[in-house]
């Protein structure tokens, strides 16, 4: 019962900060992954001649591109 309980108690968890957190791709390097801040839910790419810049936002700045997934930023 009580492995039951703390099964529960750790998916509640797991499953909260799921709700909120979206992980994006960030600087030049597509390895680096962040974890966005509370209320940054679009992860962007803006790709310049010599580098690609990669991050969170709140909102979509004008000639970036951008997307709600985890990770869509590549």
């Amino acid at each position: 019962m009580k492995t039951l309980l703390l099964t529960l108690v750790v998916l509640t968890i797991v499953c909260v900060d799921l709700g909120y957190t979206r992980e994006c791709y960030q600087g030049d390097d597509p390895k680096t992954v962040v974890k966005c801040e509370k209320g940054q839910n679009l992860c962007y790419r803006k790709t310049l001649p010599k580098q690609t810049l990669r991050g969170c936002a709140t909102i979509c700045p004008p000639t970036y591109a951008c997307c709600a997934a985890n990770r869509c930023n590549a």
